[in-house]
């Protein structure tokens, strides 16, 4: 993708495993979050597998076993969601993540990217630098 808007516009969330390996995988189209998506801004968001897991999360029942064959990595971009949305917990998602009290953020148009790209991830939503966003956007899809 060559779009210049896309490129100024790309923001990248950090997100703990197993919970980024699920989202690149395509099993997980609900973020959580304890805060809303900033106002306009729909995408693109690339997804950063952060460098530390979430206990809790691989405690899950089922996380284990969807992620058996798929590759876990820590410190790099994943994937790319092409248009994101939130809205308030309103009972809605709990079938397909959503957790009560939490702002979900439902992720649309998404795709794993090929190879990995290493990035340093942050707190909140960033920009990752210019480069990774290139590759990331222009990348084929894998198939995830």
């Amino acid at each position: 993708m060559n779009d210049p808007q896309a490129l100024r516009e790309a923001r990248a969330l950090t997100v703990r495993q197993p919970w980024a390996a699920l989202i690149a995988a395509g099993l997980k189209q609900v973020e959580n979050r304890s805060w809303a998506l900033p106002r306009g801004f729909a995408g693109p968001l690339l997804i950063h597998a952060g460098t530390k897991d979430d206990r809790e999360g691989w405690a899950v029942p089922g996380v284990r076993e969807a992620l058996r064959d798929r590759p876990v990595i820590y410190g790099a971009l994943v994937a790319v969601v092409g248009r994101v949305t939130s809205h308030p917990c309103a009972s809605c998602c709990a079938e397909r993540g959503g957790e009560p009290g939490a702002s979900h953020w439902e992720l649309e148009d998404l795709r794993a990217l090929p190879e990995a790209i290493t990035a340093t991830g942050r707190l909140s939503l960033w920009r990752p630098e210019p480069g990774a966003v290139a590759a990331a956007l222009a990348a084929p899809h894998s198939g995830g």
